[in-house]
């Protein structure tokens, strides 16, 4: 079992609504590679028909890596409280809750609520990360947590001790490959056929919110500058919450950058000569980034949000 991360880590981070933007459009690329090669294993079963070339190693546990990382980012902006804000929000402005003009956020609630059964509700989506990541309260959660924790640590450290200022030492290679593999096997074997449909559904609903929270009338409506304002406001007065908002969107975004190198990084798995990443690869700051977000979480000591009322 992993160690937890060690205080070294900590440090202050704040995401910014663009570092958030980037991460979805990071994250709807990622879900549409997924989407497309889960369609053409899924025609290629069906005989007879001619598809494109694929990558011949992996593809599929590639594509189902992919939707993990965007369904990963998903997981902790729910336990950051963005869906749930606007969930609470388009209800209360529904039933005449807000006694304000919301202008042209009108529009987009309606819409909202209107589409509130067709899509994951809340504990439907709570099952599905569950399933992926594990819950906070079950003996699972900690085993993916610690597959994480193994494999940033392993990045992270890369040149500790190193012989080669390139690729760190060839033990801190074989580290890291074996925290890929544990990552990958854990994935996989949860994972299922519906991962990248789910993916694409919910980071749409993400959107959804993201964009009404961006709205003036609805940050006005609460006195809030920021998206986050709204999230926290809300949380706190109608749902009785209390989270480090930005440790758990750090975090998503961190580790949706982890996540999807493990994805690119998979056809090289079966080297065991060649290095499978490089000191200095832009993963091994999401890697710290990563270990910093979840040490702040765990000291915090925050319960499952399914736990809250």
């Amino acid at each position: 079992m992993a160690a937890a991360p060690d205080s070294s880590y900590h440090g202050e981070r704040r995401v910014s609504e663009q570092d958030l933007l980037r991460a979805i459009g990071v994250a709807l690329s990622l879900v549409d590679q997924a989407r497309t090669r889960t369609l053409a294993l899924a025609l290629d079963q069906l005989g007879n028909i001619e598809l494109p070339d694929t990558a011949p190693v992996s593809a599929d546990d590639q594509a189902m890596i992919r939707a993990s990382a965007t369904l990963y980012l998903a997981a902790q902006l729910e336990s950051a409280g963005l869906i749930t804000t606007v969930e609470t929000l388009c209800g209360l402005a529904m039933s005449g809750g807000i006694n304000v003009d919301l202008g042209s956020a009108a529009h987009l609630i309606e819409q909202f609520w209107k589409g509130r059964n067709d899509r994951f509700h809340e504990k439907e989506r709570h099952e599905f990360f569950a399933r992926l990541f594990g819950a906070d309260e079950e003996a699972s959660a900690s085993d993916f947590e610690n597959l994480m924790i193994a494999l940033c640590e392993s990045l992270y450290k890369l040149d500790e001790q190193s012989y080669d200022q390139n690729y760190g030492s060839p033990a801190a290679q074989n580290k890291a490959r074996t925290a890929v593999r544990g990552i990958v096997e854990s994935l996989t074997r949860r994972g299922g056929g519906m991962t990248p449909f789910a993916a694409k559904e919910i980071l749409t609903t993400i959107q959804e919110s993201i964009k009404i929270l961006q709205q003036p009338a609805v940050r006005h409506a609460f006195g809030a500058n920021t998206l986050w304002d709204v999230v926290r406001l809300i949380e706190d007065r109608y749902r009785h919450t209390n989270v480090d908002i930005q440790e758990y969107v750090s975090r998503g975004k961190s580790g949706l950058v982890v996540l999807s190198w493990v994805a690119d990084a998979l056809p090289n798995l079966a080297n065991v000569v060649a290095p499978i990443v490089t000191v200095g690869h832009p993963v091994t700051a999401a890697a710290e980034e990563w270990l910093e977000s979840s040490l702040a979480i765990r000291e915090a000591g925050a319960p499952s949000r399914s736990d809250r009322p």
